[in-house]
């Protein structure tokens, strides 16, 4: 009875001190924005449960010198091997404009029920995903891990010499009409926190809204 107690309890710590059992995974994951060789790129990744079963809504934002920008979005389902998560896409989409700030439009749908995106940590506790969307870049690392907020409208704040007021993208943007977030990313403490106005300090800033019917 007693060799029983003691294995039970450790079984329990393990799984307690596991972070892949003592944290949900669900949450918003962004890469840095990563130089690519005629512009660069933005990668964000969004994993929530419906129903008992996870999936996954990707975004990868395009900046090309001779093309412009595009959007490129996957959706689709997420499955655990080992340690690490599978990402495989059920629907995917490139949307484009040559102007920012200008709609995107659709310039392709295409089949890719085939490719398969693996979704892990390194020793540091960076996570990492196994490629880019349209495999420009290998192991990127996605240091930005967000608090879920599955549905609610989510953005990143970035400047970039193309533009001529910094950016503003992200997940569940259409119908905002020009509101101010409501919430503000704090890295440092790690938590969502009141919006007092967008920030001046380098690198990628992120903010939230609340979520609307028009979203």
């Amino acid at each position: 009875m007693h060799k029983f107690l003691i294995v039970g309890f450790v079984a329990l710590i393990i799984f307690w001190t596991n972070p892949n059992h003592a944290k949900s995974l669900e949450g918003l994951y962004f890469s840095e924005q990563l130089p690519t060789e005629n512009g660069y790129l933005i990668l964000g990744i969004e994993i929530f449960t419906e129903k008992g079963k996870s999936f996954y809504n990707a975004q990868e934002l395009r900046f090309q010198n001779s093309r412009g920008w595009e959007e490129v979005l996957f959706v689709g389902k997420v499955t655990r091997e080992g340690q690490d998560l599978l990402l495989t896409p059920e629907a995917c989409q490139i949307r484009a404009t040559d102007t920012w700030g200008k709609k995107m439009a659709l310039l392709r749908r295409f089949d890719c029920d085939h490719l398969q995106f693996r979704l892990g940590t390194r020793e540091s506790g960076l996570f990492v995903i196994s490629e880019s969307l349209l495999g420009t870049r290998k192991e990127v690392i996605l240091p930005y891990v967000l608090d879920p907020v599955a549905g609610n409208p989510v953005a990143v704040r970035f400047e970039a010499p193309q533009m001529t007021t910094e950016g503003i993208w992200g997940f569940h943007l259409n119908g905002l009409g020009g509101k101010n977030p409501e919430w503000a990313w704090n890295p440092s403490k790690q938590k969502w926190e009141p919006f007092q106005g967008y920030r001046t300090q380098e690198g990628l800033q992120f903010y939230r809204w609340k979520r609307t019917f028009s979203n």
